[in-house]
């Protein structure tokens, strides 16, 4: 039985895998270390999570003006995407289910893109609270030509790929970009 469950994984490339918090915070105190304005005035991308559930998107919305961030860029796949490459269910967050623009039907076909750039509920800080989202054309699959436009316009990207989509994921980013390998499946280029 557990052999079926491995070899039905390995089939379906089931190895999504989301990043701990405090293994970012640790991988990115040591980029602030070496240069405290790395993320100053920047456009961060954050193409392979789900922007709702997403460690990195926490991470950088929570530390914006911290890091003195321009954007942030968050893209998800959409449900039914997930569910038939990976064979799992996906949990929609109430960020999402509480939203007057929550859309069932859209919410399976198309991704979604959350950006953070401004103080959207006016608390005089730029922070979590002021996420916005939406849904995508595509189903936000990061080589399609929709979340292409958003790599070309960030200048850092972060990102724990699946495994299965790491030759892939270093094709797609720009060949002027230099990637920096976040522990073992993590990424992070500029």
């Amino acid at each position: 039985m557990a052999n079926e469950s491995l070899s039905k994984a390995k089939s379906k490339k089931n190895d999504e895998f989301y990043t701990v918090f405090d293994y970012i915070q640790k991988e990115m105190n040591a980029y602030l270390e070496y240069d405290p304005n790395v993320f100053r005035g920047k456009t961060v991308l954050l193409p392979c999570d789900d922007p709702a559930w997403s460690n990195f998107t926490r991470y950088f919305a929570q530390n914006f003006e911290t890091l003195g961030l321009k954007k942030l860029i968050s893209t998800g796949y959409a449900t039914e995407s997930k569910e038939q490459q990976y064979e799992q269910y996906h949990q929609m967050s109430l960020f999402e289910l509480q939203s007057p623009q929550y859309d069932e039907k859209k919410s399976r076909a198309h991704g979604r893109i959350f950006t953070l750039e401004r103080d959207a509920d006016k608390s005089g800080t730029i922070d979590i609270d002021d996420l916005q989202w939406e849904y995508l054309e595509g189903d936000g699959d990061f080589r399609s030509d929709e979340v292409k436009v958003l790599r070309d316009e960030a200048d850092i990207i972060a990102t724990n790929p699946p495994f299965s989509l790491f030759r892939d994921f270093v094709a797609w980013r720009q060949h002027r970009r230099r990637l920096r390998r976040m522990g073992e499946k993590a990424c992070i280029a500029s």
